[in-house]
């Protein structure tokens, strides 16, 4: 008995440090092995613990993240391709870049799907179908296709049209701006705006209608969930947005989550986006002290020569 004992305490010394590494404690967010094998268990994680610090509850969407993983793998994340994330390089790069989109465009709590169903209490908006559809974009060598984006497409919600257009470029018109080098504020309010053409019009005080609808949201009970959570981004994050501060704040708690490296405040900290304006507090130094002001009448004799 002693002896079972004395392993509990080593195995719970082990885990109590695995966690203290990690920068978040797992048992207070929500979480499954789905989530882990996606690399995106600390992210998540990281951004319950930024608003726990805070003493807010908040679980981010496991939707939304997969969502934005699936558009940063389409980037190029290791130093030979755009994969596979089973590589140390490319799953860092992954957690990079979705920690910066999540910076850009937020997330919603829930993306719950038509037919999402068979979650368990740790899945919270995705079943293990969902994340076996995703698991196939996020984590394997190769991605799917055209005709498998256009199936992961209409099933996140993305009208597809006969003689419009298809789900996944709805999708495209969602994210654009994605991988340009905008600044913060530019790829808001261009999301910002895509958000409002999504949701329908917008109207004034005097009924004149402000933005034009564009139908790229499939219509009724099969909007799988997108409408709202896209309602829950902009009035989250889109209507207020995070100051500067708050969102370079976020990236700090979730990269830290993530045990990524970063150079604080220098041209390489990925927590910094173009436009931001930051300044580290060690740069602000005090206001040199000069010389006292000559006595009246000898403000021209700087030789000292009486």
């Amino acid at each position: 008995m002693k002896r079972y004992q004395h392993v509990l305490t080593i195995a719970s010394i082990l885990l109590a440090s695995a966690v203290s590494s990690a920068g978040y404690d797992e048992f207070d967010c929500v979480t499954n092995e789905s989530l882990s094998l996606s690399g995106l268990q600390c992210v998540s994680c990281g951004i319950s613990k930024y608003y726990a610090d805070k003493g807010e509850d908040v679980t981010p969407s496991h939707r939304w993240l997969a969502v934005l993983a699936t558009k940063v793998r389409e980037l190029n994340l290791d130093s030979n391709s755009k994969g596979p994330v089973t590589s140390s390089e490319a799953q860092r790069n992954l957690q990079i870049q979705v920690i910066k989109k999540i910076q850009a465009y937020g997330f919603c709590a829930q993306y719950v799907g038509k037919n999402t169903g068979g979650r368990s209490k740790n899945m919270h908006d995705m079943s293990a179908s969902d994340w076996k559809v995703f698991f196939e974009f996020i984590n394997r060598d190769n991605v799917p296709g055209k005709d498998g984006y256009e199936k992961l497409a209409k099933s996140l919600g993305f009208k597809s049209s006969l003689f419009g257009n298809s789900a996944r470029q709805n999708m495209e018109y969602l994210f654009e701006g994605f991988y340009d080098n905008l600044s913060l504020d530019d790829k808001r309010a261009l999301f910002k705006e895509r958000i409002k053409q999504g949701l329908g019009s917008e109207y004034d005080v005097a009924g004149e209608r402000q933005t034009k609808s564009v139908d790229f949201i499939a219509s009724g009970d099969k909007d799988q969930g997108l409408r709202d959570c896209l309602a829950d981004i902009k009035h989250r994050f889109l209507d207020q947005p995070m100051s500067d501060k708050e969102t370079y704040k976020m990236c700090e708690v979730v990269a830290n989550a993530c045990d990524l490296d970063r150079t604080p405040m220098s041209n390489n900290d990925f927590c910094v986006h173009k436009g931001m304006a930051l300044r580290p507090a060690s740069s602000v130094s005090p206001r040199p002290v000069g010389p006292p002001p000559p006595p009246p009448g000898k403000a021209g004799n700087r030789s000292g020569v009486k």
